[in-house]
């Protein structure tokens, strides 16, 4: 269903009710109160009858009140031609029960004598309204209420249209930005192992092309299982595994992820990126990486955790901050506002990343 035929529906359905259900409930409240008496069942049915010809004739003023005077000048803030067209809308309005609803209805023959001596009697009652002033402006406030909350409601849908098509767009480039730095990194990784005649370089071309081919056509999706992304996640940490010496220890654990998690794509790679580039990338001695992905209930957590490079060398690598880790940052807080935690943990010796994030 549209969200234009939902806000129909609600505008009928409360007509249906303040003019239908309503009187209806009210008179079977009162009939229930009342002594009973011969004929009272005859009378009750009557009644009902009256009630619904009523809310018919009703309709159709209160209808041109909503649509045209409070959602077309009120709701715009033209409160000045508001003003004056509720006030003819009285006059008319009194014309109306008059002219139309009693002098029609005491001509319907076919409808009980009660009824038409009825709508007979109002018409030819001498007097300046037939109408309460004070409860038509109670009904009047009523229809208000319901232009003002349909009013807020499409309001607050466009504004959660434009935060999302933002979202998306912010995603969309911080996506960007990872890729072609992901992309960049890695091929010179093979690059230096194809300089130095490697066997493993054919392999990890290889595997280079299964991580593409996964960027390519599922990170398209807004979300992907984050057992996919897992193997993806291995296969970058085969390929930068191959660059180091026996000195770089790298374990790599996950525990708890089942079939049904879903993940957004790409979103902890900057993380594992960034344990290799600023922490073992120029490591000559030992080093390691401890990488660990759980999932208790609805929370994943990623801790990683990287050796830091010789005193030497600290300053060149802190130079080259990773951009990677500032993007995946600004998609934490757009994907998980108020539902994810990141710490850091920064030693001479060590760099800890420990993420939580509170899934949908």
């Amino acid at each position: 269903m549209s969200k234009r035929g939902k806000y129909k529906i609600l505008e009928i359905s409360f007509f249906i009710i303040f003019f239908f259900a309503f009187p209806i409930l009210t008179d079977i409240e009162y009939n229930l109160k009342e002594e009973p008496c011969q004929g009272c069942d005859q009378s009750f049915l009557i009644l009902m009858l009256q009630r619904i010809l009523w809310g018919l004739y009703q309709v159709p003023p209160y209808l041109f009140l909503y649509k045209y005077i409070l959602k077309g000048l009120l709701l715009s803030k033209k409160y000045g031609q508001f003003l004056i067209a509720f006030v003819l809308f009285l006059f008319a309005l009194n014309l109306y029960i008059v002219y139309v609803e009693y002098w029609t209805i005491s001509k319907l023959t076919f409808l009980p004598s009660y009824i038409t001596s009825t709508a007979s009697k109002w018409f030819q009652t001498k007097t300046l309204f037939h109408f309460s002033i004070i409860y038509i402006i109670n009904e009047t406030l009523v229809f208000t209420a319901l232009a003002y909350y349909i009013n807020y409601a499409k309001q607050e849908e466009r504004i959660n249209a434009l935060k999302q098509g933002k979202l998306e767009s912010d995603l969309n480039y911080l996506k960007a930005q990872i890729q072609p730095h992901f992309f960049f990194n890695t091929l010179n990784n093979i690059y230096s192992l194809a300089l130095k005649q490697s066997t493993y370089t054919a392999p990890l071309v290889s595997n280079l092309s299964d991580m593409m081919r996964y960027i390519i056509y599922e990170t398209t999706n807004p979300r992907v299982s984050l057992k996919n992304e897992i193997e993806f996640l291995q296969n970058y940490i085969d390929i930068q595994s191959v660059r180091y010496n026996e000195h770089i220890v790298i374990r790599f654990d996950t525990q708890g992820v089942t079939e049904n998690t879903y993940i957004e794509p790409l979103l902890l790679l900057p993380f594992i990126e960034n344990a290799f580039k600023h922490g073992v990338e120029e490591e000559t001695t030992k080093g390691f990486i401890n990488i660990v992905i759980m999932i208790t209930e609805k929370e994943l957590s990623l801790q990683t955790s990287n050796s830091k490079p010789t005193p030497s060398l600290k300053k060149e690598i802190k130079d080259a901050s990773g951009m990677g880790l500032q993007n995946v940052k600004q998609r934490l807080d757009l994907l998980y506002p108020g539902k994810h935690t990141f710490d850091i943990k920064d030693t001479d010796a060590q760099f800890d990343i420990l993420v939580t994030i509170q899934l949908h």
